[in-house]
């Protein structure tokens, strides 16, 4: 199996689709609440207007589309085909999730009423129509309490012009003709105010919280906690029984643990926890759990993608895998080499303040068919 060495490019490409979604629905959202009709110019025909509010409409429908797909494909997050189109039965996050779910089901309503507007009739598509207003808080929030970006600068300043961009745009159709339809005017104005009022309520104690990923409803075993920045040398000590690793097919063992664990920023809001294993009375006596992810405020993780090794002093690299669950400071992991491949149980206590790491380490060879 082969070792991860930063995040997928699934992983970028469904954070950037995301992203691009956004701001193609913001744009498209904003386009249709100003009217084009009455926002049109000398310079800027209404034609114009038009043919934007409409191909922002179909690029989001196509960034929409790839985001979905990339989510699913990316082994990271166990997010099925189903999670993207019925909402809340995801085992990743399940209610922001839905709400991703109910936006691309609302989205994709809208597209298919406007491809099928004559079958339908004026006034059917119309009322359809008016669910892509809706689908954009949905889609904001979703965002927001499923993605790994949301305490990022550029997120915040992202969803902080999406929302003034529509509230400009709310208030731009509010002020054209008036006083007429006060009532309904004076009601939209209300419901665009209270957008970012319920998100500044909303975000200090979710999605900016500590301990929000948990909350959020991530898996357990993409949550690794309590990994300080350390050292990077490793000791040896203790006694096992173990097995041979000079082209012996792998035995089981069990063996214990030294070593040290150092946590270093990757870029995009990203670290790695490194930690550094000297197992005792092995001949596969060194092994290397990287784990890269978004920091928690408990100082921990949420994990993104990881990368293991295991081999002896001389060839550390000798079996390479990754982590395939992880309780806090309980890590389980699989790695392979030509000689087959192990399950790996490191059950690790991590001293805060001087980084050192002591433990245990189980191997079993997996069973082949």
């Amino acid at each position: 199996m082969a070792s991860g060495v930063g995040p997928s490019a699934l992983w970028y490409l469904t954070r950037g689709t995301g992203a691009v979604t956004l701001v193609l629905l913001t744009a498209s959202v904003a386009i249709g609440v100003a009217n084009v009709r009455r926002t049109q110019t000398e310079r800027v025909p209404r034609f114009v207007l038009d043919a934007v509010h409409r191909s922002a409409s179909l690029l989001a429908l196509g960034f929409l589309a790839v985001h979905v797909v990339t989510s699913v494909l990316d082994p990271f997050a166990p997010i099925r085909l189903i999670d993207a189109v019925v909402p809340f039965v995801s085992a990743y996050r399940p209610v922001w999730l839905g709400l991703g779910a109910i936006a691309s089901d609302l989205l994709i309503a809208v597209a298919l009423t406007s491809v099928l507007r004559r079958r339908f009739g004026h006034r059917a598509w119309r009322a359809t129509h008016w669910l892509a207003y809706a689908c954009w808080p949905v889609a904001l929030v979703h965002g927001l309490g499923t993605g790994s970006d949301a305490k990022t600068s550029w997120m915040l300043a992202l969803t902080a012009g999406s929302v003034l961009v529509v509230l400009a745009a709310v208030g731009l159709r509010a002020a054209a003709g008036w006083p007429d339809h006060i009532g309904a005017r004076v009601s939209a104005i209300a419901a665009a105010v209270a957008v970012p009022i319920a998100l500044l309520i909303w975000l200090p104690t979710g999605p900016l919280s500590s301990g929000w990923s948990k909350r959020a409803g991530t898996p357990t075993s993409l949550l690794a906690t309590g990994t300080p920045v350390s050292a990077t040398t490793t000791s040896t000590n203790g006694s096992s029984a173990g097995s041979g690793a000079g082209g012996v097919a792998p035995a089981a063992f069990n063996a214990s643990v030294t070593g040290t664990t150092g946590q270093s920023p990757l870029g995009n809001g990203l670290v790695r926890v490194d930690l550094r294993l000297a197992l005792a009375g092995q001949p596969l006596n060194a092994s290397d759990i990287q784990i890269d992810g978004q920091p928690l405020n408990d100082g921990g993780v949420e994990m993104t993608s990881s990368a293991v090794t295991l081999g002896t002093s001389a060839k550390p690299t000798m079996y390479r895998g990754r982590v395939t669950a992880l309780a806090g400071t309980s890590i389980e992991a699989r790695v392979s080499s030509t000689r087959g491949s192990l399950v790996l149980l490191a059950r690790l206590q991590i001293s805060p303040s001087s980084g050192s790491v002591t433990g245990t380490l189980t191997a079993q060879p997996l069973a082949t068919h």
